[in-house]
C-alpha cells in the first residue's frame, strides 16, 4: 500500500519522469518508485553526475533530444509576456500569448506554459532533495561532497524561489517523508522560510568562490548570495511586505559580493552575448548554457525573427513592446538589444512600423545563431540568471530601501552600469541625485534596460506592485486587479489530481 501510495504522490507533482538518483538524465517508462528513490548517490563522481542531469532539467531538455522547455527560456520568457518590456505578433489567430499581454491568463489556454514550469521545477526540487538527503557525507571527502551538494541546495532554492513567485502557496517537499497523500499547499512565508532562505544560505556557506565548473555554468557562492539577496528583497515587497530589515539583509550580502568577490561588468555590453565569451566568468555568475550539438538548445531561433524576415521568415513569438523601446535612452545597449529595420526582400528594407507586425524585433541573441538569421527554432547561448550588474543595481535599490537615504556607494553602483552603457558617450545623464524616490525610480528604470528581455521585468513588477503603473489598460480589466492578487494558476491536472483550491479566479 505505502508503495503505491509513494507512486500516486509522485504522479500528483508531476514527476511521472524523474530519474534514478545516479544518471538524472535518464527517462523511466513507470512512476518513480520507492526503491528507487532511495538509491542514494556514494561518492564524489556519483554526486557530480547526478548533479549535472539538474541543469538538464532545469533547461527541459532530456538525452534523446526532446525539448518541454527550450533551454528553460522558452515558458519564462512567454509568461514574462505579461509584463511590459516584450509583446506578441498580433497578427497570429487566437495567439495564447494574448491573454497574457492582456493579464488575464487562461487555465487552459496558457496551461503548456503553467504545466511545464511547474513539471520542471519540481522535478529538479525532487533531485535535489535526494542529493542532499542522502548523500553521506564522508570525513576523506567532506569539502569536496559539500561543495558539490551545495549546488543542489542552490537549485533547489532557484527552483522554489521561481515557483513561489509564479504560483504562491506551494507543497513543501524537502524529503521523501514529506509525501503525502492529503499534503496541503505551505504558505508563501513558509516556502521562503523553509525553503528558499535556508537552502539558499547552506549553498553561500558550502559552494566556493569559483564555481565548479570554472566558467558559468555552475554557482559559485556569490551565485548563491546573489539570488539570496534577491529573496529578502522580495520579501521585503509584495506579498509579505517585510520592509526595511529585509532590504538590509539583502545589502549585507550584495556589500560582499561587491567587496569580495573580485566581479566586475564585461567591458562591452554586446559582450555578455557572444556565443565565443559566453563562458566569461567576469561578469555572469550563474547561467544555463546552450548547445544545439548537444541537445541542450535554447529558443533563441526563430522565435525571435520578423514574420517577415527576409530571406528565412521568423515565427515572431515575441517583439519589443513599441512603447518600452521608445523610452529607452538612446545608448549602447539599445543599438544590441533592437532591430528596427531589417530585409523583407533581396535589396529591400523597411522599417518596423511598416513591418507585418509593426514591432521592433528582439536582436539581443542573434549572435547565438552564429550568423545563420532564422535558421532554426533552436539555439545556442545562454540564459543568464544572474550577473554582477544584479548584484550593482540591486544594491542600489536594497541599500537606499533599507535606509531611505543614497549612499555614495549606491550612486557608483548605478553609474557603473550606466557608464558602460554609454551614458557619456551619448550626452546621457548619469544618475547623481541623493533624493530617495528619485533615485529609486532611476535604477527601476535602469533594471528595466539593463534585463531587457531576460525573463526579470514580470519579477520586478509584482514586488514593488507597478504592474498598474506599467500598463494601466490591461490592469484596470485584469485577473490580478479582480482578484487581489499577481498569481498564475496552479495547473489544473494538479487541482484535479490534489484535491486543492486554485487560486482565485481560475
Amino acid at each position: 500500500m505505502k508503495h503505491i501510495l509513494y507512486k500516486f504522490i509522485a504522479g500528483s507533482f508531476i514527476i511521472a519522469n524523474a530519474v534514478s538518483c545516479v544518471d538524472l538524465n535518464q527517462e523511466p517508462n513507470s512512476f518513480l518508485t520507492e526503491e528507487a528513490y532511495i538509491e542514494y548517490p556514494k561518492d564524489v563522481e556519483s554526486v557530480t553526475r547526478s548533479i549535472s542531469g539538474l541543469y538538464n532539467q532545469l533547461r527541459g531538455t532530456n538525452d534523446k533530444g526532446l525539448h518541454d522547455n527550450y533551454g528553460f527560456n522558452c515558458r519564462l520568457q512567454r509568461l514574462n509576456i505579461s509584463a511590459d518590456d516584450i509583446t506578441y505578433s498580433p497578427t497570429k489567430a487566437n495567439n495564447p500569448l494574448g491573454t497574457l499581454e492582456s493579464l488575464t491568463p487562461s487555465i487552459t489556454g496558457n496551461d503548456p506554459d503553467f504545466q511545464t514550469t511547474w513539471t520542471l521545477f519540481f522535478k529538479v526540487i525532487n533531485n535535489s532533495n535526494k542529493i542532499i538527503e542522502g548523500t553521506p557525507i564522508t570525513d576523506n571527502e567532506k569539502e569536496k561532497l559539500q561543495e558539490v551538494i551545495a549546488e543542489a541546495y542552490f537549485l533547489r532554492g532557484l527552483s522554489y524561489f521561481y515557483l513561489v513567485r509564479l504560483y504562491g502557496d506551494l507543497p513543501l517537499v524537502l524529503t521523501k517523508d514529506d509525501l503525502q497523500l492529503t499534503m496541503q499547499r505551505s504558505s508563501v512565508s513558509d516556502i521562503y522560510d523553509k525553503a528558499i532562505i535556508p537552502s539558499l544560505k547552506k549553498a553561500a556557506e558550502w559552494l566556493p568562490s569559483t564555481s565548479r565548473s570554472g566558467d558559468n555554468s555552475t554557482p559559485s557562492k556569490w551565485a548563491a548570495k546573489a539570488c539570496l539577496a534577491e529573496a529578502y528583497m522580495t520579501m521585503a515587497g509584495w506579498p509579505l511586505n517585510k520592509g526595511k530589515e529585509y532590504y538590509s539583509l539583502a545589502t549585507t550580502e550584495l556589500e560582499s559580493i561587491i567587496d569580495e568577490s573580485g566581479l566586475d561588468l564585461e567591458n562591452e555590453y554586446k559582450d555578455l552575448w557572444k556565443e565565443d565569451l559566453k563562458t566569461s566568468t567576469k561578469e555572469h555568475m550563474f547561467s544555463i548554457h546552450h548547445s544545439v550539438k548537444s541537445k541542450t538548445a535554447s529558443n533563441y531561433g526563430k522565435s525571435y525573427y520578423p514574420a517577415d524576415f527576409y530571406p528565412k521568415a521568423g515565427w515572431a513569438d515575441y517583439y519589443a513592446n513599441e512603447s518600452f523601446y521608445l523610452k529607452y535612452p538612446n545608448d549602447k545597449r539599445k543599438a544590441w538589444n533592437y532591430m528596427t529595420e531589417w530585409e523583407i526582400a533581396k535589396n529591400q528594407i523597411i522599417n518596423y512600423k511598416k513591418s507585418k507586425d509593426g514591432l521592433p524585433a528582439i536582436s539581443k541573441y542573434y549572435d547565438y545563431n552564429e550568423g545563420v538569421p532564422g535558421n532554426s527554432q533552436l539555439s545556442n547561448g545562454i540564459t543568464c540568471i544572474y550577473r554582477f550588474a544584479d548584484v550593482l543595481l540591486m544594491y542600489a535599490e536594497a541599500s537606499t530601501r533599507a535606509t531611505q537615504t543614497v549612499n555614495t556607494k549606491a550612486i557608483n553602483s548605478i553609474n557603473r552600469v550606466q557608464k558602460r552603457a554609454g551614458y557619456i558617450e551619448n550626452n546621457i545623464n548619469l544618475t547623481n541625485t541623493t533624493n530617495p524616490e528619485e533615485f529609486l525610480q532611476d535604477v527601476f528604470n535602469e533594471r528595466g534596460w539593463e534585463f531587457f528581455a531576460e525573463m526579470k521585468r514580470w519579477f520586478d513588477l509584482v514586488r514593488l506592485e507597478k504592474v498598474s503603473e506599467v500598463k494601466p489598460t490591461e490592469w484596470a480589466g485584469s485577473t490580478f486587479k479582480n482578484n487581489n492578487h499577481y498569481y498564475f494558476p496552479i495547473p489544473y491536472q494538479q487541482i484535479n489530481l490534489t484535491g486543492w483550491t486554485n487560486n482565485p479566479g481560475y
